[in-house]
Parts: structure tokens; sequence; C-alpha cells
């Protein structure tokens, strides 16, 4: 297991890594809530780091998105992993996590 770690890279960009689990989504909650604070209008997360995934992975996606919705804040994803996407469309998410991708970007 590989501990999830987020990391700014710009003012409104961050990099997510590691393995999105129950035991280590807790630590990036926070973090990812008060960067998105600074962001501005606008917050891109770069998934292209993210090994293992469990639900928690979306359900954590699902946190920032409605703090960011608060915030009035666009919430951009950038590589998603393509294994996050048979949880995405078993909860019938795709509606909801679709227009948050960045297309310039391919999922890994």
């Amino acid at each position: 297991m590989v501990n999830a770690e987020l990391r700014m890279t710009s003012s409104s960009c961050a990099c997510l890594s590691g393995d999105l689990l129950n035991s280590t989504v807790i630590e990036v909650i926070e973090p990812g809530k008060h960067l998105l604070s600074k962001a501005g209008s606008e917050w891109t997360v770069d998934m292209s780091g993210v090994g293992r995934v469990s639900s928690v992975g979306v359900a954590l996606i699902l946190e920032w998105l409605r703090a960011a919705n608060e915030q009035n804040t666009t919430l951009k994803i950038k590589n998603l992993p393509q294994h996050m996407l048979p949880i995405i469309d078993i909860s019938d998410l795709q509606p909801v996590i679709e227009p948050l991708l960045d297309r310039s970007s391919r999922a890994k």
C-alpha cells in the first residue's frame, strides 16, 4: 500500500498520487479542500500518479466536487485512471464525473 499524497503544483493545480483506499484517502480530503479554497475559479487535480483505487477514490472526487460547488469553483480531473471507470459506471456516476474530465489529457 502506498499512502495517498496531494501536492500543489500551481495555485490552481495539484497532483494526487498513491493508493486511494479506505486507509489512505482520509489523509488527502482536508488538504484538498484547503488547496481548493485558494484556487480561484478553477482547480485541476492530476491523477496520473494514482495506483490502486477503491470506491473511496470516487467518494473523494465527489467530496471535492461538493466543496468546489460551495465555493463556485470548477473542479477538473486530469488523467483519471482507467481502473476507476468500472466503479464510476456501476455507481451510475458517469453524468457527474464526465463533465469534470480534462479532455486534453489521456487516462492511464
